[in-house]
């Protein structure tokens, strides 16, 4: 058989036809992905993936395969060598093998030149060598699969006539039903696993998951049943009348329907080869969608309106929530029912489309592209989904914006974080009932109208309750998370008895609480305030704890800003705020990651103690590397000249203002007497706590949103909006993610920790040399396939005139 492979390759090396296929097959490749503008152009896209090369490459392989392969048969036929080889003592599934094994060959030479495509991802990454290589290998791999199928489809066609043109449109329709029939037969039916199933019949399903990094032992056998199923039934052609070669078909045929029958009962193990496991679904997740394939009342549907004529970066993020959306689906038993629609056709006018949609809480986003000649050209789009749960909707939204990041960190922010957004909207649909928190009152605490937006956003997770500690122990046990939020005045010792025993029995506090105290009336009247220690006596519960709020004022250069009026302008004039420090998130904790700076005013330093390694202590929250400590008492004006003029003024970096515990705490009030005023009634004071969480804050300005206006014209402002420059800041984020953090122990909050690896090109190197690496692109290739079929068939020249 290696006799006849060689000799195949050979003839498919030497003929025309070989040399039209790799041509046309590089030419177009290497244009369209490196020269010519437009969709496929991967220097424009910006990212170091080969997704358009792949692409394109399997629909050339539709188009030209069958040209490869009509002459294979139907030549012999037609010269009647076909007979001859009969005659001699060589099978005719060995004469089919070895045409479909040469010309699978001949296939993987003219790709091999294309791996120039991945030298330059490779050279153009930011930085240096900035791609999945195995993922790129894994979809050369799929692309071989392809054309094995397709070589066998063409084999095939040739077998029915002599006619090598009749084999090539035979090759080609069949090509075509099996890559996009399947997928657009899917269309018409309703039901999520009908559309599944049919579309998974066609290769297109089953490429694009093996494509991305993701290969299931379904993909597998997909290829392996396509190629042996039209192998077998080429021989079923080819040996209608020889009777034991019959025999043999139907034991093969038997064969393969043994072991799909087989796999049917196996779990289809599916392999997440992506560097950063993009693909892989939490645990959590595939348990509460599993829900929805064990009912069968729940109806769930989800929209996308991120949908239309969109640049790459966007049609990146739509078709990873595609793809995302495809995955979940599947542990849901297909119940969920998935929509893209293009908004502009909603029955609504163009005008009043952006109104409509704010009106459903998904407001557009103005997109503001330039091209290659500087042209900009603007688009609205929506970047926002529906999941409706039985009726009852939640938006969700699809994009991250984050303040500092490029447009392609935040796409990427944007596609990791879609887990957690789905995932939360689903948990929130289908929860059976909330969790109630509490905010305590009765010690000067924000005012309700002043936590007005945190109660909001709250609420779609929690019932929340406000009200005093009172003197029973037990008065807290009801509620998952307890919030002290701005206290002025002292805590009974009753009342802290009450806390450190709520902590003891696993219970979870949020912290926000003021080092120092400032008027802010005196500020705005008399331009300055003298400030003071805020005695709020839970210094001695926090220290027990592992944490200490310095009784402090913290100034950072990375502020916002506050208008004051100057004597010698008419109007108010804007001068940094130092006192008001725009708060680093930390990047790599799932409370903090991914939401922009944290803005809060009189903010105070946090310092954690070492005093436990039971409890486990994370930094959430720092000021920038331009700091300074303000001790109190101190006199706070707004006299900011002699800061300015001082360049060591900010002496201190990074100082923590929020800090997140975890673990079994002491109890403060070891070696202590329980307070006469607590009502025990039997109850017996802890001294270790179950697992229990607790975040202190340096500030409650955190959770504070303004009020302005009055009677009828109040507003409530959003906590975190800064009116002078109309930004809203990260706070809201902050919070929410807080409180849910602490709240829950199920594992929805780790999907917050998902990463995934940016795989971004130079731009610099690009602008600088993309007419070199499109010329390399386009040239290589041709010229290493040119050498190597010219060098074939000189040496055979060579070879036969000796």
């Amino acid at each position: 058989m290696g006799i006849l492979i060689r000799k195949e390759l050979l003839s498919i090396l030497c003929s025309g036809i070989g040399l039209f296929f790799a041509l046309i097959f590089l030419v177009a490749s290497g244009s369209m992905l490196w020269f010519f503008e437009g969709n496929f152009n991967i220097m424009d896209t910006g990212y170091a993936t080969l997704e358009k090369f792949f692409s394109l490459s399997s629909i050339l392989f539709v188009l030209l395969i069958p040209a490869l392969t009509m002459r294979l048969i139907a030549e012999e036929k037609r010269n009647r060598t076909l007979d001859m080889l009969r005659s001699r003592p060589i099978s005719i599934s060995a004469i089919i093998g070895s045409k479909w094994l040469a010309s699978l060959l001949f296939v993987v030479l003219v790709l091999l030149p294309t791996f120039i495509y991945v030298y330059t991802l490779y050279v153009l990454g930011s930085p240096v060598g900035n791609l999945d290589l195995v993922v790129i290998m894994i979809s050369y791999l799929s692309l071989i699969g392809l054309g094995g199928v397709f070589i066998a489809v063409g084999i095939f066609a040739s077998s029915l006539s002599q006619n090598q043109i009749i084999a090539f449109v035979v090759a080609l329709f069949i090509n075509f039903v099996i890559y996009f029939g399947f997928d657009l037969l899917s269309a018409l039916f309703d039901a999520g696993a009908t559309r599944v199933f049919v579309a998974s019949c066609g290769l297109s399903y089953h490429l694009s998951e093996v494509q991305r990094g993701v290969i299931s032992m379904n993909n597998v056998l997909a290829f392996f049943n396509y190629i042996f199923i039209i192998y077998l039934t080429t021989l079923c052609v080819l040996s209608l009348k020889n009777k034991k070669t019959n025999k043999r078909l139907i034991v093969y045929g038997f064969g393969i329907l043994v072991l799909n029958v087989v796999m049917l009962f196996l779990p289809n193990s599916r392999f997440d080869f992506t560097a950063d496991k993009r693909y892989t679904i939490s645990d959590y997740s595939k348990a509460l969608v599993g829900s929805l394939a064990e009912s069968e009342s729940s109806q769930v549907k989800i929209n996308v309106y991120l949908e239309g004529n969109l640049n790459f970066g966007f049609q990146r993020l739509r078709n990873a929530t595609n793809q995302f959306l495809g995955d979940l689906n599947r542990y849901a038993g297909y119940k969920m029912e998935i929509s893209f629609i293009n908004p502009a056709t909603l029955n609504v006018s163009r005008e009043e489309l952006p109104d409509y949609m704010a009106h459903r809480e998904m407001p557009p986003i103005m997109l503001n592209e330039v091209d290659r000649d500087g042209k900009v050209s603007k688009q609205l789009i929506y970047p926002y989904a529906e999941v409706i749960v039985d009726g009852d909707t939640l938006q969700v939204s699809l994009l991250k914006n984050i303040k500092g990041n490029t447009a392609e960190e935040n796409l990427t922010a944007s596609i990791v974080n879609l887990e957690f957004q789905f995932v939360d909207a689903l948990r929130l649909l289908m929860r059976n009932e909330p969790q109630a928190i509490a905010f305590i009152e009765g010690h000067g605490e924000l005012p309700r109208a002043y936590v007005y937006d945190a109660e909001e956003a709250l609420a779609k997770y929690f019932f929340v309750n406000r009200g005093e500690i009172g003197v029973d122990p037990s008065i807290l046990d009801n509620f998952r998370v307890v919030i002290i939020a701005g206290p002025t005045k002292r805590y009974s010792e009753a009342e802290k008895y009450i806390l450190d025993q709520y902590l003891m029995k696993g219970g979870r506090i949020l912290w926000l609480i003021d080092g120092a105290y400032v008027s802010l009336e005196d500020l705005a009247n008399k331009g300055q305030s003298a400030s003071m220690r805020n005695e709020t006596g839970l210094d001695d519960l926090l220290f027990t704890y592992g944490v200490r709020i310095e009784s402090n004022f913290v100034q950072d250069a990375q502020s916002t800003q506050i208008l004051v009026q100057n004597d010698s302008e008419a109007q108010p004039v804007t001068i940094p705020w130092y006192y008001s420090p725009l708060l680093l998130p930390s990047l790599d904790n799932i409370i903090t990651k991914d939401i922009t700076e944290v803005k809060a005013a009189f903010v105070s330093s946090v310092d954690v103690l070492n005093k436990s390694k039971s409890v486990s202590k994370n930094i959430l929250l720092t000021t920038s590397q331009h700091s300074r400590i303000v001790p109190v008492p101190e006199m706070i004006t707004f006299d900011v000249e002699h800061i300015q003029s001082d360049v060591h003024y900010f002496n201190e970096s990074f100082l923590s203002v929020g800090v997140s515990l975890k673990g079994t705490f002491q109890s403060a009030f070891n070696n202590r007497l329980v307070p006469d005023s607590v009502s025990l009634q039997g109850y017996k004071t802890r001294l270790e706590s179950a697992d229990a969480k607790m975040i202190v804050v340096g500030s409650s300005d955190i959770i504070r949103n303004e009020v302005i206006g009055q009677g009828d014209n109040t507003e409530v402002l959003p906590m975190g909006y800064d009116r002078i420059s109309g930004r809203r800041y990260g706070n809201k984020d902050f919070i929410v993610n807080a409180v849910n953090w602490l709240a829950n122990d199920d594992g929805w909050m780790e999907l917050r920790s998902k990463t995934q690896v940016l795989n971004l090109l130079d731009k610099k190197l690009i602008y600088e040399h993309r007419n070199k690496y499109a010329v390399l692109n386009i040239l290589f290739p041709v010229c290493f396939i040119g050498l190597l079929i010219g060098g074939v068939i000189l040496r055979r020249r060579y070879k036969y005139i000796r």
